[in-house]
């Protein structure tokens, strides 16, 4: 990593912790009549006390011929509202190369805005990769270093007219990689740009809001797409300039307290890999089961602020 990056990304932190005292309270993943469900490919735009456990993912084939099965968690602590810290990690198995525990993956996010009238809600983050925490195949030397924006706009402020488009629903994603290490081993770590998006149909939007769903299975069901991408753009070794990634169609069983999801994972190109492979996700809101103890913020504001009120 550049100097003028990896200072890029200490001041992107000391901003988002200068910024806290602005900070409201937002649910995990709420705004106004919205719920925008724990997302597979992308994360959503919501911060909460959360748990996936666990989340099971089979990818396809890859460019150097491996099949990859990985077996996560992710658990999320807010530590402020609207203010939290994840920590992911998990076992990692690919076939005709080994096995591996995968390195450390923490996050600090901040969920900075809700306009409930038009259900648009938006969070940045500061994700971190830490480098010689992995082990066997999933080893990494070096640390990376992502910051994150995510936003997530529904469509319920649209006309009754519209009433089948209110249920309607896009998040999207915007990071970049950037590696504390320009080189390993003669080998250059390239930075990477990020993006994704979702389009997701809210039928326990539509029960709620626009006309009652008889069937008790169907109203708790978020039919969802999500197309994630990836391209390097600096630092980039011979040939590895081109865009890859995946379109991930499933669905979301979302329940009060806890959701399911199941995706398929389709390769955008030879590159992003070969075949069809799959991923699925527990999901538990520990704010809705736990709202008085394991579910609430550690501090209920930041401390010596008091908004503006004596």
């Amino acid at each position: 990593m550049t100097r003028s990056r990896l200072r890029a990304a200490y001041g992107a932190l000391a901003a988002l912790f200068a910024a806290l005292w602005l900070t409201p309270a937002f649910p995990h993943a709420v705004c106004g009549n919205r719920i925008f469900p724990a997302t597979l490919g992308i994360d959503d735009p919501g911060v909460g006390d959360e748990l996936a456990l666990p989340t099971i993912t089979y990818l396809p084939q890859n460019s150097s011929g491996y099949e990859e099965t990985s077996a996560t968690f992710n658990y999320t602590k807010t530590i402020f509202p609207g203010v939290g810290i994840s920590v992911g990690n998990g076992p990692d198995w690919q076939r005709g190369a080994g096995y591996g525990w995968e390195s450390l993956d923490t996050e600090l996010k901040w969920n900075f805005f809700c306009i409930p009238d038009h259900e648009f809600m938006g969070s940045v983050g500061l994700d971190v990769n830490w480098g010689t925490t992995g082990t066997g195949t999933q080893y990494t030397p070096y640390t990376t270093i992502t910051p994150v924006l995510n936003l997530g706009k529904g469509f319920g402020d649209l006309p009754t007219s519209l009433n089948p488009l209110r249920p309607l629903a896009i998040t999207a994603q915007l990071s970049e990689d950037i590696p504390s290490q320009s080189w390993t081993d003669g080998s250059p770590n390239s930075v990477n740009l990020n993006w994704g998006f979702t389009i997701q149909y809210s039928l326990p939007y539509y029960n709620a809001n626009v006309a009652a769903i008889d069937n008790a299975f169907f109203k708790h069901l978020i039919p969802i797409t999500e197309f994630v991408f990836s391209a390097p753009v600096s630092n980039v070794p011979p040939g590895g300039y081109g865009v890859t990634g995946t379109i991930q169609p499933g669905v979301v069983y979302s329940a009060d307290k806890w959701q399911i999801a199941l995706e398929a994972i389709v390769p955008l190109n030879s590159a992003s890999g070969k075949g069809v492979g799959v991923v699925g996700e527990l999901h538990f809101y520990f704010d809705d089961i736990f709202p008085d103890s394991l579910g609430k913020p550690i501090f209920n504001s930041f401390p010596g602020f008091t908004g503006g009120k004596s």
